[in-house]
């Protein structure tokens, strides 16, 4: 009987060890390989302390080497912590300490971005296991995963997952996706949330094949995009694949998950693809990976709903005085049953005000979501909105509060704001002195970047506002309290303001031709200090533009280097360093990207990227 995350693919690497487990490009293993490394790995780590309660961290790249320390954490009797490598190095550092890590796994690739502090081990290195050093049993109430989310008090929170609930998850899998081919499952998703941990152990434990890319962006890139029969996605990048023209061929099933999902785009996926089924899903990492499922019929014009509660999963829709309401009646949505994460890590409080008793079942808690839904007439669930100022952004889920109280820690702010306007995340700025500008006003090209540079050096890409407006004072509702509607859309984007630096190199050129094709402006009116954000791009015109780049420039562009080096004059001297570079000499590129890419979002009118 299966009771572990990761049993059910050890069962399978019995049974077919000679089938691919990974494909990726930067290699390919078989069930057998997949398994005898991380076995090996899991006693290495065992002979270093690893076993329940002693979270491991992973901090690699996305080769076949992060699905290995994966399992092998969870076969020595760890939970494993994913650490991105890209991630700023504060926020790795807090993720590490939050979480008690005490072992980290990484690869000589990523050694320089790991946090100080736990014992560290390289994969790929010769090391000699202490004899008889055997992992410990893992029980289902352990935890296998620890992920973090952002965070309303400022700070990101980490969730502690059982593997009770991820087998639980396995199991409605088994159920939903009955007759639909898991041959290959793109692996696409940051292991950094949740949906990673269905789009690998869906492959894993049903003997299908991982086929791991960077992103969703850069699966058309990947030689082995034609194994892939099902793809996990959000709706907005499904969006850009689709206008790229770039699906592969062999997807037969598409499960969105991330955003809210509209008609329209299940019309293009089905009329425009190979997709004989598509789902939509749902579900906070609270809740393990997902709490409800639907499958959209390919007739209808109805927008699609979140579907139906999963099987084992307790899904209650309730009013301020947690009564039940009828169909039709919007509510609170709150989740209890087999997939209830275990809290906060050491966040007693904030566990105790989210995972609340459950009053229709003694002894049982639920987690009160902050979504707002409404069952439908036929027991499906229809999203209706927030309680709080969460929002999700290209799948990313954000607490504006984070991206806030970061603004306001930054000396040069008064007061700060935070809102998604579109497909951007926007930062409102009150500046400190008496010289606050009218609204939108040219500021100080060194005040923006002192502050962008704060948050780049504190958050993830994804919450660093891709525009920030800066105002004489924040909009303010009767009770003197933030009026968040009444915050101004960031003004439009020109090609050019104030004095013109004009392309001065053959590659700016290049690019200045490009990015002017894609955004419909005159390359020779682009000011190669203006950000992608600036000039009116977004995260799905990104994709279009890594494409662009590749082929033009004749090598490898990835969606993540747009976020590094975000205007024309960043990028051409990247292209320029990089041309002939050293795997070594591309990694310390990148690394003085994530140091310097501040001063590149800090330029423009009165927004900064």
């Amino acid at each position: 009987m299966t009771t572990t995350l990761h049993s059910e693919f050890v069962e399978q690497a019995a049974k077919n060890p000679d089938a691919t487990a990974v494909y990726s490009d930067a290699g390919v293993l078989t069930y057998g390989e997949l398994d005898e490394r991380s076995r090996a790995l899991a006693e290495r780590l065992a002979a270093d302390g690893a076993g329940p309660g002693v979270p491991v961290g992973i901090c690699v790249e996305r080769t076949p080497d992060l699905l290995v320390g994966i399992l092998a954490a969870l076969r020595a009797g760890s939970c494993y912590v994913p650490l991105d490598p890209n991630y700023p190095a504060e926020r790795l550092d807090f993720m590490v300490r939050d979480s008690g890590t005490r072992l980290l796994l990484t690869t000589p690739a990523s050694r320089a971005d790991c946090p100080a502090g736990p014992t560290v081990v390289v994969l790929g290195e010769t090391v000699t296991t202490e004899p008889g050093a055997q992992p410990v049993p893992v029980v289902p109430g352990d935890t296998a995963y620890v992920i973090y989310t952002s965070g309303s008090t400022g700070t990101p929170k980490g969730v502690a997952v059982r593997h009770s609930g991820c087998v639980a998850m396995l199991a409605e899998m088994d159920r939903i996706f009955e007759g639909c081919d898991l041959s290959g499952v793109s692996a696409a998703s940051s292991v950094c949330f949740d949906m990673s941990v269905m789009e690998i152990f869906a492959a894993l434990c049903r003997g299908g094949a991982v086929v791991l890319v960077e992103s969703a962006a850069h699966l058309p890139e990947s030689r082995y995009a034609d194994k892939v029969t099902h793809l996990n996605v959000v709706p907005s990048v499904m969006n850009g694949l689709l206008d790229a023209g770039v699906l592969p061929p062999n997807v037969r099933t598409v499960v969105f998950g991330g955003e809210a999902l509209r008609r329209k785009l299940v019309d293009r996926a089905y009329r425009e693809t190979n997709a004989d089924r598509v789902f939509n899903a749902y579900g906070p990492t609270e809740g393990t990976v997902f709490c409800s499922f639907g499958l959209v019929p390919r007739e209808g014009t109805d927008e699609p709903t979140i579907g139906r509660p999963s099987t084992g999963a307790r899904v209650y829709v309730l009013d301020e005085k947690l009564r039940h309401l009828p169909a039709g009646e919007p509510g609170e949505l709150y989740l209890g049953g087999a997939g209830l994460a275990h809290g906060y890590v050491n966040r007693p409080r904030t566990t105790a005000e989210r995972f609340v008793p459950d009053p229709f079942l003694d002894g049982e808690r639920m987690y009160r979501t902050g979504d707002v839904v409404q069952f439908t007439a036929d027991g499906e669930l229809r999203f209706v909105g927030r309680t709080d100022h969460q929002v999700k952004l290209r799948g990313y889920r954000i607490e504006l509060e984070e991206v806030e109280a970061r603004l306001t820690g930054c000396p040069e702010v008064r007061e700060a704001a935070a809102a998604v306007q579109g497909n951007r995340l926007v930062g409102y700025v009150v500046p400190e002195g008496d010289g606050r500008p009218r609204d939108g006003a040219r500021l100080d090209a060194g005040l923006q970047s002192a502050i962008t540079g704060k948050l780049a050096a504190e958050l993830p890409d994804y919450m660093v506002p891709a525009t920030i407006v800066f105002l004489a004072a924040l909009p303010l509702g009767p009770g003197g309290k933030l009026d968040r509607a009444a915050l101004p859309e960031p003004p439009a984007a020109t090609a050019a303001a104030g004095p013109l630096t004009a392309a001065g190199t053959p590659t700016e050129v290049a690019l200045s031709e490009i990015w002017g094709q894609l955004l419909d402006i005159e390359p020779a009116s682009i000011d190669v200090r203006a950000t992608f954000y600036d000039l009116g791009g977004d995260s799905l015109l990104l994709i279009r533009l890594a494409r662009l780049m590749t082929r033009r420039f004749d090598r490898r562009v990835r969606v993540p280097d747009l976020f590094s080096f975000r205007d024309i004059s960043s990028l051409g001297q990247w292209l320029d360093e990089e041309s002939g570079a050293t795997p070594e000499a591309v990694q310390s590129a990148r690394r003085r990207a994530n140091t310097r890419r501040a001063a590149l979002r800090g330029r423009g009118t009165s927004a900064g990227s």
